[in-house]
């Protein structure tokens, strides 16, 4: 059987975990929100696990190319101004966009009680703290071999957080938050809002 992930029309690092994140979504989750959406790729992959979910970006021209489902919708927004709350929150590659501090705290808002949030994010790489990482270069190589380089890269900006602040800012405002350093130069970060 053909998996939705392996349906997609190109791959990159962020899509790359796309299968993870939708394992992520519980099987109670009403609502999504998709910060950061882009094309809508992921919102609409969530479009098949909850009744209804929001795709926001603040780059206006990536949202023209954004196809909604019934259960799916876009806007342009910036998440650290959006209201409400939702079941499942995820942000990839869009937290580094914001002061880290300010984008945690925005994401704590928008989940709701009993709500998840997971984020595949960047962190800043140092030589001294990120050493250990190097030895995944290899294998990092070996699956960017296997997928062609996207005809149509995002834009991207490099994380100034590095990621003792992220776990220090995870620790404060998220508590209890499972981050864990990945392939493709992206951390993940797991929490369940309590009650």
């Amino acid at each position: 059987m053909v998996d939705e992930v392996s349906r997609d029309p190109y791959w990159n690092h962020n899509t790359h975990y796309h299968r993870w994140l939708l394992g992520q979504v519980p099987p109670t989750a009403k609502t999504a929100l998709d910060i950061g959406c882009g094309d809508g790729l992921l919102a609409n992959k969530l479009g098949r696990h909850c009744p209804s979910v929001l795709g926001i970006d603040i780059d206006e021209a990536v949202l023209t190319k954004t196809t909604a489902s019934s259960n799916v919708r876009f806007e342009k927004t910036d998440f650290r101004s959006l209201t409400g709350t939702f079941d499942f929150v995820t942000a990839v590659a869009s937290m580094h966009h914001v002061p880290l501090r300010e984008g945690m705290e925005a994401v704590h808002r928008l989940v709701a009680p009993g709500g998840t949030l997971v984020i595949v994010g960047l962190w800043k790489m140092s030589a001294r703290a990120d050493t250990s990482y190097l030895l995944a270069l290899p294998a990092i190589r070996a699956v960017d071999a296997c997928h062609p380089a996207p005809s149509d890269p995002a834009p991207m900006r490099d994380a100034e957080d590095n990621l003792a602040q992220i776990r220090a800012s995870a620790a404060d405002i998220l508590p209890g938050a499972r981050i864990r350093r990945r392939l493709m130069w992206r951390y993940t970060l797991r929490w369940r809002k309590p009650f």
